[in-house]
């Protein structure tokens, strides 16, 4: 089960993925360094609160929604398959995102 360190660094980087920023796009934003980013997106090193508040508005989302995703919490003790799968796909580059959506997609028709 991931820890709530690593749950919000899945998170981060749902959400830059989501609104198409780049790691150094949003480093700048939040005056850290992409390296920094990076580190709190893998769920080596935990945000500070003051970077969780720039985050969010650098990310367009409230700062909840680093610690939620749609209808589950990322809260200590609760298996959430979905935080776990994100965090196996955080530190994938772009292309390799795309090969594994390419693979879902092809699961996801087999299925039928």
């Amino acid at each position: 089960m991931a820890t709530l360190q690593e749950q919000v660094g899945a998170l981060v980087r749902h959400h830059r993925v989501r609104s198409g920023l780049s790691q150094q796009e949003v480093a700048d934003r939040i005056g850290r360094t992409n390296v920094q980013l990076s580190r709190i997106e893998n769920g080596k090193s935990a945000p500070e609160f003051e970077s969780l508040s720039l985050l969010a508005d650098a990310l367009g989302v409230e700062v909840r929604d680093l610690f939620e995703l749609g209808d589950f919490a990322a809260r200590e003790g609760r298996e959430d398959p979905l935080v776990d799968i994100i965090s196996l796909l955080s530190p994938l580059t772009d292309g390799e995102l795309q090969n594994v959506r390419d693979l879902i997609a092809i699961a996801l028709k087999m299925r039928k």
